[in-house]
Order: C-alpha cells, then sequence, then structure tokens
C-alpha cells in the first residue's frame, strides 16, 4: 500500500497500482508533484497485510470517484 499524503492535509492509503484521476498510478506520485489541485507531501510504501483491496465502480461516466477527498479512478471498467 501506499500511504499518500497531500500538502492540504488529505491523505489515502492505495494500491501503488491504483490510477489516478490523471492517467499516472498513485505508485507514479512523487513528493512535490501536483495532484487534484494539491502537492504531494508524502508517498510511503508500507506492507500490505490482507489478501485483498476493493475499488468501486462509479455510477457516472467518467469513470472517476473520491476517496478520503481525493480522486481517484477505478479500475473497474
Amino acid at each position: 500500500m501506499v500511504h499518500l499524503i497531500l500538502s492540504d492535509g488529505r491523505e489515502l492509503w492505495v494500491s501503488p497500482s491504483h490510477p489516478t484521476a490523471d492517467g499516472r498510478t498513485v505508485g507514479e506520485l512523487e513528493g512535490n508533484d501536483t495532484y487534484d489541485r494539491s502537492l504531494v507531501k508524502s508517498t510511503e510504501l508500507i506492507p500490505y497485510q490482507e489478501y485483498k483491496t476493493y475499488d468501486l465502480l462509479p455510477a457516472g461516466n467518467t469513470g472517476f470517484y473520491w476517496a478520503n477527498g481525493i480522486l481517484l479512478a477505478s479500475t473497474l471498467r
């Protein structure tokens, strides 16, 4: 898992391969990158002790959704 912290205080624990709304993956984000109208303060790779993760399939056409106030893209189509 990646612990993503943005400079405006929003944070999220998410799979490194999870797509961002701008076409990258969360694992590609680095400190001082701009994402979702904020600077990336830090990203830390943390061992994940569970055997699966979850994603959402948004009802809208964009494939985007908000997770803890951070815009992400769905892995589901």
